[in-house]
């Protein structure tokens, strides 16, 4: 059975194999960043089977206007098994009242649909675009 906790703490090492499974390099060739991102996170909620982290979702931003969803992981062992939807559904819940809850994914069939199931709309659809910088440098 699958249980959802909210975290206020949540060490590197308990989730560091959340982003090693899924390939997500960026943090864990950097896991002093990554460890930095987490303790600084708006809200973390993890998912649990029995004892072991399966997933995990980190938001950041200020709660009220923005809520920016940074990382959405499950292990793929676990995928396809709605540990996906429920995490969001309850970081949803606890931030219904913000004005806007945005996201940045790859752009597959698979991710769109996902992320449209839960209520996500392409920024197009309100005649905008997303932009971003990304420190290269690094």
């Amino acid at each position: 059975m699958i249980t959802i906790k909210k975290q206020e703490i949540v060490k590197l090492e308990d989730v560091l194999h959340l982003y090693q499974a899924v390939g997500w390099t960026n943090y864990t060739h950097q896991p002093e960043m990554l460890e930095q991102a987490l303790s600084h996170s708006l809200a973390m909620y993890l998912a649990f089977y029995g004892e072991k982290i399966v997933g995990l979702i980190r938001l950041v931003g200020d709660g009220f206007s923005s809520v920016l969803v940074q990382d959405l992981i499950v292990l793929p062992s676990y995928q396809c098994q709605g540990i996906g939807s429920a995490l969001m559904k309850e970081a949803l819940e606890n931030y219904k009242d913000a004005y806007q809850v945005q996201l940045v994914t790859e752009e597959t069939e698979r991710t769109l649909g996902f992320y449209r199931s839960m209520g996500f709309e392409i920024l197009s659809t309100y005649n905008c675009i997303g932009m971003t910088w990304v420190n290269r440098e690094k």
